[in-house]
């Protein structure tokens, strides 16, 4: 699938969430696309890179902030369970950490990229980021992240 079918897909797929894909795109530099989306409390950031020669067709990357690291003492804590996180609720996608903040992850090539294939990732990414940002800015007293 080439990057511009790419794109055409994740637009019909925040056409079906009800949002207008125009006004959900957000400023990129070079080639590719980016959407900023709010899905409950959390903000979703979809990620179209252009080919490079690691991936030579692209990719999709869909990124949600959940929340800012918490003191030094707590985050041996939040590692474990965002580990423990991974394996059992996850679903498709994964915890990591971007910078100073906890973030859900989902990253994939283009390559054979199908309508319902994004539509999941968006839902699943927004719902967990949804899910756990105010669970864990509770448990480990930290503040939600913003993109």
């Amino acid at each position: 699938m080439t990057l511009s079918a790419a794109i055409t897909l994740v637009e019909a797929s925040i056409r079906t969430l009800g949002l207008d894909p125009v006004q959900a795109r957000a400023p990129q530099e070079g080639p590719g696309a980016r959407f900023a989306l709010r899905r409950g409390s959390a903000e979703v950031f979809v990620l179209l890179a252009a080919p490079s020669g690691a991936e030579p067709v692209g990719t999709l990357r869909i990124v949600a902030p959940v929340i800012q690291l918490p003191a030094a003492e707590k985050r041996l804590a939040l590692f474990e369970r965002l580990l423990r996180l991974n394996a059992s609720e996850a679903r498709g996608c994964a915890f990591a950490l971007s910078d100073d903040a906890v973030v859900i992850v989902y990253e994939r090539s283009v390559r054979d990229l199908d309508a319902s294939e994004v539509d999941a990732a968006i839902r699943t990414v927004g719902a967990v980021a949804d899910h756990f940002d105010d669970a864990l800015a509770r448990e480990f007293d930290a503040t939600r992240a913003r993109g």
